[in-house]
């Protein structure tokens, strides 16, 4: 098996990298080879719906994300892990969602899939909100998620919440690293 980390965060050596880190100690414990992508340090361009993609199934833009492409399809998951901005998730990461507009062009416009269809893939989504948990925290995030995963084939299936980490040492803290430990366990399971 072979999973995709995908760090959003663009704080570096704090809580999204401290449970990017514990991930893939879980990960490598359990045999499980894995590559870390901390996507603030790759050039994603947005999508400007230019509709290149609705004809060719493929996005004429050349940036880092055009090795993002291959990275999902020979993927056997992808673990996400990403901070909450406003009730979502940060623009970047929602750069990258966009961009898999082509996957999507590709399979229901084109009946051409660019993505393996009948390869399995699991996935989980770890978001982190710094707040007291309230009500719509992780609701925006979760919404926009979902879609990144259907347009990468993989069937997600845990999503795990982690709320008030600004008043929290994470790295001192290990409430959610039982959870996260089960959870990425279930994942091989299933896998």
């Amino acid at each position: 098996m072979k999973f995709l980390i995908i760090n959003a965060s663009p704080r570096k050596g704090k809580n999204c990298y401290i449970i990017s880190d514990y991930v893939a100690d879980i990960l490598y414990d359990n045999d499980i080879e894995y590559e870390m992508i901390n996507i603030w340090d790759m050039d994603i361009e947005y999508c400007n719906a230019c509709g290149y993609c609705d004809k060719t199934g493929v996005c004429h833009k050349t940036d880092d994300m055009s090795h993002m492409y291959k990275k999902f399809d020979e993927s056997d998951g992808t673990i996400l892990i990403s901070p909450v901005y406003f009730d979502g998730v940060p623009a970047k990461l929602k750069s990258l969602i966009d961009r898999t507009q082509s996957f999507f062009a590709s399979k229901y416009i084109l009946k051409r899939p660019s993505i393996d269809r009948n390869k399995k893939r699991l996935g989980m989504f770890i978001h982190v909100g710094g707040s007291k948990p309230y009500k719509t925290q992780f609701m925006g995030g979760q919404i926009t998620v979902d879609f990144l995963f259907k347009s990468i084939n993989t069937k997600l299936i845990h999503n795990y919440y982690i709320s008030n980490t600004d008043d929290v040492d994470l790295k001192n803290n290990d409430l959610y690293k039982e959870d996260i430990k089960k959870l990425i366990i279930d994942l091989k399971n299933k896998g």
